[in-house]
């Protein structure tokens, strides 16, 4: 059966692609005394503090991946109020084929964790500035997510469903994927999304492949 050129340009294909590079602090009298100390003991049993740093760059193509969508770079700092309550700030450098934005983002995520179990909840506010047009936007983020560990391995397959609003929902991204543990702070992270947009018959598939590396 034919595929009529509308349905074609209701269907869109692309590839997501992002390198995340993170640091989280230790804490000041631990390091004083690893500063200090040869025994690899007492190296071995330093803990992180409740800050990190980072920075991520993501490439998105469009049009059966045949076209930029938009790429960022974004460094950004965290912090770990408590096991389950973790808060974010990040500043986006974002780059459309014709806009560019200036973009604060915060972070909110509440995770609750049981066995290999983990859901959490993802609270995103976005600010922007677009330079050609010199205004102002706002976006909500929401996104829930479920992620479980399979045993002694190094995979673990989550799903997703992220909500774009701004005075309504806009977007809806759904999410399958796996990530993978590559030891050394190095993850691997493999994932296909299902996108609806509001008020058109326009779907998004999108393969989606992400390197993470903590220091």
């Amino acid at each position: 059966m034919l595929v009529s050129a509308q349905q074609e340009r209701d269907n869109d294909f692309g590839i997501w692609g992002s390198v995340d590079v993170s640091y989280t602090f230790k804490k000041k009298a631990e390091a004083d005394t690893l500063a200090h100390s040869d025994n690899p003991a007492v190296k071995q049993s330093s803990k992180p503090s409740r800050w990190s740093i980072g920075t991520r760059f993501e490439y998105r193509s469009r049009d059966l991946s045949r076209q930029t969508n938009l790429w960022f770079v974004r460094p950004y700092v965290g912090f770990t109020a408590t096991k389950w309550l973790r808060f974010a700030l990040y500043y986006d450098y974002f780059k459309k084929p014709t806009v560019y934005q200036h973009r604060i983002l915060f972070d909110a995520t509440e995770s609750l964790s049981k066995g290999g179990l983990t859901v959490s909840l993802r609270e995103r506010f976005i600010v922007a500035y677009a330079t050609s047009s010199d205004k102002w936007s706002w976006l909500l983020r929401p996104k829930l997510t479920a992620k479980y560990h399979i045993g002694d391995t190094r995979f673990s397959p989550y799903v997703a469903c992220e909500l774009y609003v701004n005075r309504h929902w806009t977007m809806m991204h759904n999410f399958a994927g796996v990530n993978i543990n590559l030891g050394k702070g190095s993850s691997l992270d493999l994932f296909y999304m299902f996108g609806l947009n509001n008020g058109t018959n326009r779907q998004d598939h999108i393969l989606g492949v992400g390197y993470g590396l903590k220091l």
